[in-house]
Order: C-alpha cells, then structure tokens, then sequence
C-alpha cells in the first residue's frame, strides 16, 4: 500500500473538513418558505372598546313611535312578564331583545297581522327599570337609578363622586354575561375628562358594577397606617441624619 505525503494528507483532511462545514451549514439554512413561516407574528393591538347593544327588560320605559303610523305609537312601561301593551297589537313579548330585534318582530306583526304593511318602528328607551352599583372609592358607595345613556363618569358624580384616595385611571366595570360569566373591563376617567383621544369610557347597562380602586399612594399610606402606626409609636413628621448627609425633614 502506497504511503501518503503527509503534506497531501494535511490538504485532503482540509478539504474534507472544508466540505463538511458546507454541508452543516446547508442543512442548517431554511428553505425561504419555512423562513417566512418562522417569522414571529407582531403582537395583536388590544382590542378597542365595543359597546354591546343593550337588552330590553321588565321596568323599562319605552317610546315606540311610528312616522308614518302614528296612530300607532306608545308610550309606556315593559311589563313584569316582559311584555308591552301595543294598539292593536295586543300584548308583545320583547324582554331580553335589543332595540332593533324588537322592533323587527314588532314590524313583522303588523305585516302578518295585515294592520301596516309597511311599518317602521322606532324604539327609544326613555327610562331603565334597573340600577347600578358603584363602590370603592367615592362618596356614597351604592345602587343608583340606571338612566338613559348614562357612562361610568356620570355614574360616579351621582354617587356623590370620587374620593382623594380613588385611582382615576383604571376605573373597572364588571358585567354579567347572558351565560352568568363575569367581564371586567378597565376605563381611564382621568384621561376621558382630559378629553385624550384614546380616553374611550363605557356606556353602562343595568347591573353593571362600578369599582373605583385606591391610589397606589393611599394604598402605602393604609399600609402605613396598619403596620406602623397601630404596631409602634411612629411620628409622621421627624428628622434624620445619616453618615455625612445633611438632616433631613420629612412631613406628611
């Protein structure tokens, strides 16, 4: 067997080593779809506030007027079995549709009933049978009368306003779903009554429940006021020194 120079077999480890790193990087280069593919997705924008439209309920007051039937327009309560008397019409079932449901099937009655073929109703609800329940942080926590398009920052006023201590920022409101789940959603009052344009604020629904939280500050002074104050004899205003910083005053 024919001995190898070992200037020869320097060079052909060399090139063998030389080809297995192409290969490596070869197998390790992604096709361009698989590329394009293993791009991470940007992250989703937050959805915007969406509004529900509201539910028709017992106690609800409601004006229902017909512009070109106005012999048939009514104005009155929905009954406690969620129907509404109509002239000639008699008794309609309409609790838990929404305005425009409602006003279809009403439509739709006149139609088969042969009274108004084409009738145009419109429902305006002019009084809520129900209430809200604003709590935390304001003046008089409690429930108050649901009037019509009212929004979490009237609510408040009427409860008698935020206190010092409320966080005006993240104000939540938490609404029952048909199915009976919970959804809180966070509104900025802060920036709504600075007119900011993403300062979005939420129309209200019957029992709905308005929190206003505590201030990140009155939460450290509660803290204080729990662990400290009630634990040792702590004084708020006092002086200190430490190496050779001056003294230092600090008040509450």
């Amino acid at each position: 067997m024919a001995e190898i120079n070992p200037r020869t077999s320097k060079h052909l480890i060399h090139c063998a080593s030389t080809l297995l790193a192409a290969a490596s990087v070869c197998v390790a280069l992604p096709s361009a779809a698989s590329a394009q593919n293993s791009v991470a997705p940007a992250k989703a924008a937050s959805a915007p506030y969406v509004q529900d439209e509201y539910r028709i309920g017992p106690g609800d007051e409601l004006a229902i007027s017909f512009p070109n039937n106005a012999e048939l327009n009514h104005t009155g309560p929905v009954g406690p079995d969620g129907r509404v008397p109509l002239p000639l019409l008699g008794n309609l079932l309409i609790a838990g549709d929404t305005p425009t449901q409602a006003a279809s099937m009403i439509a739709n009655a006149l139609r088969d009933g042969g009274i108004a073929a084409n009738a145009v109703p419109d429902i305006t609800i002019v009084r809520y049978g129900t209430t809200v329940y604003v709590g935390g942080q304001v003046k008089l926590p409690g429930a108050i009368p649901l009037a019509s398009g009212m929004d979490v920052l009237q609510a408040i006023i009427a409860a008698g306003g935020m206190t010092d201590s409320a966080r005006t920022g993240q104000v939540a409101v938490i609404r029952r779903t048909a199915d009976n789940h919970a959804n809180v959603m966070y509104f900025s009052v802060k920036d709504y009554r600075k007119g900011k344009s993403d300062g979005v604020i939420a129309t209200l629904q019957p029992r709905d429940v308005i929190f206003v939280p505590r201030s990140k500050i009155a939460e450290v002074d509660l803290w204080v006021d729990n662990y400290i104050n009630k634990t040792i004899p702590f004084s708020r205003g006092f002086s200190y020194s430490y190496g050779n910083y001056p003294v230092t005053t600090v008040t509450k």
